[in-house]
């Protein structure tokens, strides 16, 4: 079976997985509950679907699973990764601009900087494989992945295609919807000719579905053949058969479900030593909405506006201009010290929650059941796991303290499991 054959299953799999009702031990009796009237699921549980932790720390397990299966050296693993980025970095800042200084928080953009303090932000796609790779870079493996599956599954790929390698989000809502209604008259009047020729000069075509990328391998996946009528290029469909209308029915559902295929960001996981740890932290431009020459033209617009930000001001509109500030950012670094020292490092969206920082320190001790705390620098507990982290200000960058909540097993065992540790950089 091909892998996007696979994906689709899985989808499937997985809602009808959320809506399969509650779950049952395998010791209890299978007889009937003991107030069962006409229907047979009264008064049971919904089951919800899994929450973003759960779904995190099943991933990981398997993810563990499979490296224990497969024998692989991942220490060795990270070194080639690493290394592999630091090359891609050195190639990339030759013909980079000089860097952007933003004077606040003792943050910088650097866009040419030998020292910076994570190298970049990089996503990786289990579908494609296990390479960990820069935004654009996983986007165009995503793309190339999609195009070599069209000839051994043309039309389901045809579905992701469109949803994955387009960018606006409304051409393809519309583009969809139109192809959608193609299928529909033909599935609906199957006897009617005139819904089974399609003329590409049509405005509507022209509007909605000329430079949609995977279009036209939908329209030959479904039965449509290009075809020249009286001078003018028509899509026909050919041959109304039972086969080929069922053919429509599934392409036509999986178009509506399709979803994009998003490349996941990965950690970038560090583990570093105090003396590693500076006060400035350098970022890289990927970190940022705005482009350097982006952030160059906001600096000039700020000066001329320093007399008028002098003036009094409300707190509202204060607190307004700081939220303001912080939506400059997609991603922050995440630090978080232990009592020993060490720093485990993590790249995060602005947009997650806490609950995945703590997630992420969990898959990384020694002892991950147990529970812990995390201090702000000025010590104050961080206690709601459903704030974002741009909520919470942890933006572009910040350093947090651990604490165990009831104090360590043993208080001279490592906090990081051994597998982490492994990653401990040297100067």
């Amino acid at each position: 079976m091909s892998a996007i054959r696979d994906f689709f299953k899985k989808k499937k799999t997985d809602i009808k997985f959320q809506t399969a009702g509650p779950g049952h031990k395998l010791s209890e009796t299978s007889s009937k509950p003991k107030n069962s009237g006409s229907s047979a699921i009264v008064n049971q549980p919904v089951r919800h679907p899994l929450s973003e932790g759960a779904q995190r720390a099943g991933a990981a397990a398997l993810a563990r699973i499979e490296q224990k299966q497969t024998n692989v050296n991942w220490s060795s693993q990270a070194v080639k990764a690493q290394a592999r980025k630091e090359i891609e970095l050195e190639n990339a800042l030759k013909n980079k601009p000089p860097s952007v200084v933003l004077p606040k928080k003792d943050v910088i953009v650097q866009d040419a900087c030998p020292t910076l303090t994570v190298s970049g932000v990089y996503f990786q796609c289990p579908l494609i494989g296990p390479e960990i790779l820069p935004k654009r870079e996983i986007k165009n493996r995503i793309k190339e992945f999609l195009y070599e599956q069209l000839e051994q599954e043309k039309g389901l790929t045809a579905c992701l295609i469109i949803h994955t390698v387009n960018e606006n989000k409304d051409k393809v809502r519309v583009g969809v919807e139109t192809l959608v209604r193609y299928l529909t008259n033909i599935l609906d009047n199957p006897e009617e000719e005139k819904y089974q020729k399609i003329r590409l000069n049509n405005k509507v075509f022209q509007d909605r579905i000329i430079g949609l990328e995977g279009a036209f391998e939908f329209l030959e996946a479904a039965g449509f053949t290009k075809k020249s009528i009286e001078e003018e290029e028509y899509f026909v469909f050919i041959g109304v058969t039972e086969e080929s209308l069922e053919n429509l029915q599934m392409l036509k559902e999986a178009l509506l479900s399709a979803e994009p295929i998003r490349p996941s960001l990965d950690r970038n996981l560090k583990v570093l030593k105090p003396s590693q740890v500076s006060a400035q932290i350098n970022l890289p431009s990927d970190f940022f909405n705005l482009s350097a020459e982006e952030v160059k033209r906001e600096q000039s617009e700020k000066s001329e506006t320093v007399e008028l930000m002098t003036q009094l001001r409300t707190r509202e509109m204060r607190e307004r201009d700081a939220i303001k500030e912080l939506h400059v950012y997609k991603y922050t670094l995440i630090r978080v010290r232990f009592p020993d020292g060490i720093i485990l490092q993590g790249t995060f969206y602005v947009h997650e929650r806490l609950s995945a920082v703590k997630q992420f320190i969990a898959e990384n001790l020694c002892n991950p059941g147990q529970d812990f705390h995390l201090l702000l620098p000025g010590g104050s507990k961080l206690t709601d796991d459903s704030n974002s982290l741009m909520d919470l200000k942890l933006v572009p960058a910040v350093l947090l303290n651990f604490l165990w909540t009831d104090g360590p097993s043993d208080s001279n065992s490592s906090f990081l499991k051994p597998d982490t540790m492994a990653l401990l950089e040297d100067l």
